[in-house]
């Protein structure tokens, strides 16, 4: 399967595509499967949707690379500490900020904590920037904006629920699409260390849940919040931009919009 795939890049393509919508209908009736187990836990609960969604993405990668090439293929083989280290310095307006505009979460549990803060960060960073799209334009070979299209609208639509009526439900599908679209280019420009966009994730999940402005409850946030959400995207940026300076490479250094 694997030297079939390596000689022909539509096959490859269609494969993947094919793949993203298995994994993706995976996701969504997880629930469905588990229900009969009446299990209470909510954490356990995305624990379990992730594991049923990890089954068909992991049978996928096997026919695309290697079983020693799979973990490399996502980018968790990269290196932790630095991924995450140059994520919690990209998000230090929010991990300064927040405590400053918000106030402590003191009814915070650590289930919920774990759930919404690391678990759902670390899941949707693996089937939504490694798999989804690090395999279009990694092992496809499309261009970036092609690559993104389909994992940006998925991302955003699973994240509809955090609207209250039509409108803000279609801000929050168009805020969790552009950060689909920040998280990948992170994704890339950092030589595929998934470990970055997780801990960018997770740092940024954490602010918010841990220091919670009123208002600021869902992805498309309030004023205060989204000056710090900006200035951390806006500081990440910059740092890239440093480090391929001093590394003498350079941005957008690949396709962007080849089919």
């Amino acid at each position: 399967m694997v030297r079939l795939f390596q000689n022909s890049r539509t096959a490859r393509i269609i494969f993947i595509l094919i793949g993203i919508a298995v994994v993706y209908i995976a996701w969504d009736i997880a629930p469905i499967i588990y229900k009969p187990l009446h299990i209470s836990n909510v954490s356990l609960r995305l624990a379990l949707r992730g594991i049923i969604s990890f089954i068909p993405m992991t049978a996928i990668l096997l026919c695309l690379h290697k079983p020693s090439d799979i973990i490399t293929s996502i980018g968790l083989n990269a290196n932790i500490l630095k991924g995450l280290g140059f994520a919690a310095l990209c998000c230090s307006p929010l991990l300064i900020g927040m405590p400053v505009i918000g106030t402590f979460n003191t009814d915070l549990t650590f289930d919920y904590f774990f759930r919404v803060v690391v678990l759902a960060a670390f899941l949707e960073e693996v089937i939504f920037r490694g798999f989804m799209f690090g395999q279009l334009f990694r092992c496809g070979k499309i261009g970036f904006i092609w690559a993104i299209i389909i994992p940006a609208i998925l991302f955003g639509l699973g994240h509809l629920y955090q609207g209250h009526n039509l409108i803000s439900s279609l801000m929050a599908f168009g805020v969790t699409a552009l950060g689909a679209l920040y998280f990948s280019w992170v994704y890339v420009e950092c030589n595929y260390n998934l470990w970055v966009s997780i801990g960018l994730h997770i740092f940024m999940n954490f602010s918010w849940t841990m220091f919670p402005v009123e208002g600021n409850e869902t992805s498309v946030g309030t004023l205060l919040p989204n000056i710090l959400r900006v200035a951390s995207i806006a500081l990440t940026v910059i740092f890239i931009i440093i480090y391929k300076k001093k590394s003498s490479s350079k941005v957008f250094d690949y396709s962007v919009a080849k089919m």
